[in-house]
């Protein structure tokens, strides 16, 4: 009858040090991202242009890979910050620099596109973010893929 107890006090203990633990981890991160929304306010904005918005790779087979690059140029007179890009999927991956694009300067964004599983027409989003007015710019891919028989 002590085993069980003290098996259940050491229980006790457990949950509730590990309950305070995860209010401290979320007042952490709460603080975190409070000061980093505060930071990217004081960033300086500048503004972009691309050499196209969407890509066309027209008629593809099902299970090809297929890639482009878009340039993007800094039109401002401010340096130019990629924080982050992504694909609207995973079968949509961009490569961007993580260095300062100077006013002036151009740098690519390969993106790649795999249709295994896709058909038919489609359309995907690239967003990148970056220090704009926007926050968030977006280029776009497109293709009709046919499936094999």
């Amino acid at each position: 009858m002590k085993k069980i107890v003290r098996i259940f006090v050491v229980a006790s203990l457990l949950i509730t040090f590990s309950c305070k633990k995860e209010v401290d981890t979320t007042e952490e991160t709460t603080t975190t991202t409070t000061k980093s929304l505060e930071e990217n306010a004081k960033v300086p904005k500048t503004k972009v242009a691309f050499d196209k918005e969407i890509h066309d790779f027209g008629e593809i087979e099902q299970g090809e890979i297929v890639e482009t690059t878009f340039l993007i140029k800094n039109v401002g007179d401010k340096n130019l910050y990629i924080v982050d890009a992504h694909g609207s999927c995973g079968c949509t991956v961009p490569e961007v620099t993580k260095e300062a694009i100077k006013p002036g300067e151009s740098a690519p964004i390969s993106v790649k596109f795999d249709s295994n599983g896709k058909s038919g027409e489609v359309t995907k989003t690239v967003m990148i973010t970056c220090n704009t007015a926007k926050v968030v710019e977006n280029i776009k891919i497109k293709a009709s893929i046919k499936t094999k028989k």
